[in-house]
């Protein structure tokens, strides 16, 4: 009787645990289904931009709320450089891409477009003392024009106007200052982009003639993604049969333009707060890296030091793939790259990895230069006193190794602290975009880009400093042989 019960209570129990697994797993599915990733710049005022703080806003931005309130889904944006944004789409990063991206037949090849939501064109800008001299884009025979890297307008100018030169740039603000600088005769970019942000930024460019040409903007989605289309379509339908996506123009494009560009100053305590989050995420990919790399460089650079070892050739040509291919490139191919082979990995984590690897390829050189440095007669001395091949490389080997390779070592560690500022190109919010950020909205690069390098400076300085002194510490304490 005593057993029946405990047994019928046992398998109650187990029942409602089974129900309530059931329940959580098919409410966890649920919210996955309902999930919502959307992609653009962060750095396209008024489309996309920081606010005074911090957050993300603009057209686009409201655009995408909208749309994932018709749907009900859960959003997510993700902030990413323009001319990768297309690659995270196609490799499954995000679910579609708000960012006022131009339909046209190339990228229709690639993924479907929604209906349009707004149109434009594009606008030659000129500086305000030059208006008279340049009545339109036939007027810059022979004259630089600045566009945006990876925007339509490249193609156009360079293949309708062979006689212009064209310059690209990362944003618009890099535009203005070389602008300034003297170094453009006009920049063309979305007529209301512009618009917006010569008002915005208080800057003496004016428009130069008409549209050069009309343009239609659509949210891509990936080529299966037809069920998502249909319904991002059906919403943006309501919204124009609602009047809400006139209401989003009249917000951003009308008379209220200049109330939003009082209203979104930067105050220092947001910029500041973006800055060192952004630092704090630059460290922590850099420390991970480098450790990683240190941990696989040490075996990595002994293989090299002795071409006998089993898998020699496959690591040597590994290395010299590494180290021979810029970092930018295998940053991409790692992110955009690795889902193509059914392994998708964080930003965090495909910034780690790639650091890591190409941290390793060149301190593993670093150390093989070290070892090649101990003169081989000590090997065959500490041999001689039955010392054990480990307690030779441990107490003799790797200590003068060491110090002939820290030097190497340490500029390796600078060079990898500097070149996370690379990682932004795969959506991670390091330190350099969170400026950029600041600066689309500022308009002032020079003040900002001087602030992060000095940040950088304030952490690579000690580090080299470390250096010496590690070096005169190993010396000191009689760990190598000085020749001298």
């Amino acid at each position: 009787m005593f057993d029946s019960k405990v047994n019928q209570k046992y398998f109650s129990l187990s029942a409602l645990f089974i129900l309530l697994v059931t329940i959580f797993v098919s409410l966890n599915a649920a919210d996955d289904s309902q999930s919502f990733t959307v992609a653009l710049t962060g750095k396209y005022p008024p489309f996309s931009f920081y606010s005074s703080q911090g957050e993300l806003t603009g057209f686009d931005v409201d655009v995408a709320k909208k749309i994932a309130d018709y749907l009900d889904y859960d959003m997510t944006i993700v902030a990413t450089e323009w001319d990768g944004i297309l690659a995270g789409l196609l490799s499954g990063k995000y679910d579609a891409i708000i960012g006022s991206m131009a339909i046209t037949p190339e990228r229709k090849k690639m993924v479907h477009f929604s209906d349009v939501y707004y149109v434009s064109g594009a606008q030659l800008f000129v500086h305000a003392k030059n208006k008279d001299q340049i009545k339109n884009i036939k007027d810059l025979k022979d004259c630089r024009v600045g566009v945006g890297l990876g925007e339509t307008y490249e193609h156009y100018i360079r293949s309708t106007y062979p006689d212009v030169e064209t310059v690209t740039y990362k944003s618009t603000v890099d535009i203005f200052q070389d602008m300034e600088n003297g170094r453009l005769d006009g920049f063309v970019t979305d007529r209301l982009v512009g618009l917006y942000q010569i008002k915005r930024g208080g800057l003496d460019f004016v428009p130069a003639g008409s549209f050069l040409y009309r343009e239609e903007m659509g949210i891509p989605v990936r080529m299966e993604e037809k069920g998502l289309l249909q319904k991002m379509n059906h919403a943006l339908q309501k919204m124009q049969v609602t009047g809400e996506m006139d209401q989003l123009h009249a917000k951003w494009f009308g008379d209220s333009i200049g109330q939003s560009v009082h209203s979104t100053r930067m105050t220092w305590t947001v910029q500041l707060r973006m800055l060192g989050r952004g630092f704090i995420i630059t460290l922590g990919v850099a420390f991970l890296a480098l450790v990683i790399g240190f941990i696989i460089a040490l075996p990595w650079g002994i293989v090299l030091h002795n071409p006998k070892f089993v898998g020699y050739i496959l690591l040597r040509f590994f290395n010299d793939f590494i180290r021979g291919t810029p970092l930018l490139i295998q940053l991409f191919f790692v992110y955009f790259g690795a889902p193509q082979i059914g392994v998708t990995l964080s930003p965090i984590e495909s910034a780690v990895l790639a650091l890591s690897m190409s941290c390793a390829a060149y301190m593993a050189e670093a150390i093989r230069s070290g070892l090649m440095a101990v003169d081989p007669g000590q090997q065959l001395a500490g041999r001689a006193l039955a010392l054990s091949r480990l307690q030779v490389f441990r107490f003799i080997v790797w200590p003068q190794a060491f110090r002939v390779a820290m030097p190497s070592l340490m500029n390796i560690v600078v060079a990898f602290i500097k070149d996370t500022a690379l990682i932004s190109i795969i959506s991670v919010a390091e330190v350099v975009r969170e400026a950029q950020s600041i600066i689309s909205v500022t308009y002032n690069p020079i003040r900002y880009y001087f602030i992060v390098g000095l940040m950088f400076f304030l952490i690579t300085f000690p580090l080299m400093k470390v250096a010496g002194h590690l070096e005169r510490r190993i010396r000191q304490r009689g760990f190598v042989h000085d020749s001298n």
